[in-house]
């Protein structure tokens, strides 16, 4: 009876688990430098057609020079580019606080998009590439994308 209530029990997490509508991509930098050469690609599938939030993490350390981030971002979906834009967001406040969460010398910094362009099920791919005026970018740490199906 008991390992019927295991095998029960795997099977539930097993199901749970797979009916999760998220997917969580990350990238670390070497030696905390975002080449501006060096775009950083994620690759998910897109299954529904709906609309999607598209939740950005960026890790930094006291060594970022600005008080934002500028990303340059390009969506493809099927090898064929739907969508280019600029991203803005704030690092710090007009003082100089770092807005983002941590401790010590890191902090992480999310920021959430809303996608209404995932109207094609299929391979999407996510080119992100800083725009900041100095190249190599220092006090890059990591950045991170989470793509979660808006319910």
């Amino acid at each position: 009876m008991r390992i019927y209530m295991l095998l029960l029990f795997f099977c539930c997490v097993i199901i749970i688990f797979s009916c999760n509508n998220s997917q969580s991509f990350s990238h670390s930098f070497i030696d905390n430098r975002w080449h501006f050469e060096d775009s950083v690609v994620f690759t998910c599938d897109i299954e529904h057609k709906k609309n999607y939030n598209l939740e950005l993490f960026f890790r930094n350390n006291l060594d970022y020079p600005y008080r934002n981030l500028y990303l340059f971002v390009e969506i493809h979906n099927n090898q064929k580019m739907i969508k280019i834009d600029t991203l803005q967001y704030p690092i710090t406040d007009k003082y100089g606080k770092w807005l983002g969460r941590g401790l010590g010398k890191t902090r992480d910094n999310y920021f959430l998009e809303e996608l209404k362009i995932l109207d094609q099920s299929g391979e999407y791919k996510f080119i992100f590439t800083h725009g900041m005026r100095i190249n190599p970018l220092i006090g890059s740490n990591a950045i991170g994308m989470k793509i979660t199906l808006n319910d």
